[in-house]
């Protein structure tokens, strides 16, 4: 891939980092304001944290996943080649999921292999 294309990802990358630290540094804001109130204000406080807990488990995920992929671009290691089998991932992929490490095909693949 050239410089320019790398370079772009990498700020498409860069962008969603900011974003998910973002929204991370919100929720717990969210949680620490949260924290008084009756029974039932600390009952609906629990459900949200945990609802909360589980969006943040997806956004440190995806965080790691970019991390990864801007790890690859710095170290010129394989950014846009599906860890699985080695093919090139498209670019329309990479322009929706720009941390993408598996091909559409290869990550179906695993996910039946899973069931």
């Amino acid at each position: 891939m050239d410089k320019a294309k790398l370079e772009k990802y990498k700020n498409r990358l860069l962008e969603a980092k900011v974003e998910i630290l973002k929204e991370l540094e919100l929720e717990r804001e969210y949680v620490n304001y949260n924290d008084q109130g009756d029974l039932v204000d600390l009952a609906d406080g629990v459900i949200n944290n945990e609802v909360l807990s589980r969006l943040s488990d997806m956004d440190v995920d995806k965080l790691k996943q970019i991390e990864v992929a801007l790890e690859k671009i710095e170290k010129g290691t394989g950014y846009g080649i599906c860890e699985g089998n080695g093919k090139k991932i498209p670019e329309a992929r990479l322009n929706h999921i720009p941390w993408a490490r598996y091909t559409i095909e290869y990550a179906e693949q695993m996910e039946k292999n899973r069931r």
